[in-house]
């Protein structure tokens, strides 16, 4: 049985003793029920873990002393990062969820104008931490050692320019493009994904993209579900260029 894996977002090294933050002590100790001298993971986005070991229980937040470091560098040696157009509910959970474990890097959440989702200030900012903690906990189910970041939210016209997607190439996702990625040779050590949210992209927003030198790219004659489109993409990127 393998064993828990907890990501620490802080500096660790062997013997130190760490205090893990509530919603971990609290998975670890509520959900999984462990009890000191039990054994876990830790990993801080570094190429590698830590063994770790339950040193003490003080008021539900669990110590943890730092053991011998292992090198695992499990990383895809292809950059991902995924635009995301937001879709409604538990969607928008398990397109990041699968997402982190296919290998994604970076993802960004958009809105569009068919997107039904109203997000502002407050509930944004709760959202996006709610995301992150997605993110996280996809991280450490699938043996990453590093969590992919959850970039703050923006409009897809104004991300299309940033300087976020400076990647050796840009995809489209449409189901009326000509062009799949099967006929591209050229292998690319970094890619940006645009995916549209449920009710797709505006012809307004897809001659933006356009624009902003996005190459639209079929997966085939059906038409997939924003949620499904992604993490469909992302596994073929990795079956390509990356490392499947």
């Amino acid at each position: 049985m393998s064993l828990p894996r907890i990501f620490v977002p802080s500096k660790l090294n062997s013997n130190q003793k760490v205090a893990l933050d509530a919603v971990a002590s609290r998975h670890i100790l509520q959900v999984l029920r462990l009890r000191v001298n039990d054994p876990l993971i830790i990993f801080n986005n570094i190429a590698g873990e830590f063994e770790a070991i339950i040193s003490l229980i003080d008021t539900n937040i669990a110590v943890v002393t730092v053991g011998k470091f292992i090198v695992c560098d499990n990383e895809s040696p292809l950059l991902i990062h995924l635009g995301q157009g937001i879709s409604r509910g538990e969607k928008m959970d398990f397109t990041i969820q699968k997402a982190v474990e296919l290998g994604v890097n970076t993802i960004t959440p958009l809105f569009t104008e068919h997107c039904n989702v109203q997000l502002k200030d407050e509930r944004l900012e709760k959202r996006l931490q709610h995301w992150q903690g997605v993110a996280v906990s996809a991280a450490e189910q699938s043996g990453r050692c590093h969590v992919p970041e959850i970039l703050p939210a923006q409009s897809l016209v104004n991300w299309c320019s940033s300087a976020s997607i400076t990647f050796d190439l840009r995809l489209l996702l449409d189901p009326n493009a000509t062009d799949k990625l099967g006929s591209m040779e050229k292998r690319p050590n970094s890619v940006t994904i645009l995916v549209g949210p449920e009710g797709g992209l505006s012809d307004k927003e897809i001659a933006v993209v356009k624009q902003n030198n996005f190459l639209p790219i079929s997966l085939g004659p059906r038409i997939l579900r924003t949620e499904t489109a992604a993490l469909a993409m992302i596994s073929v990127l990795q079956a390509k260029w990356g490392d499947w």
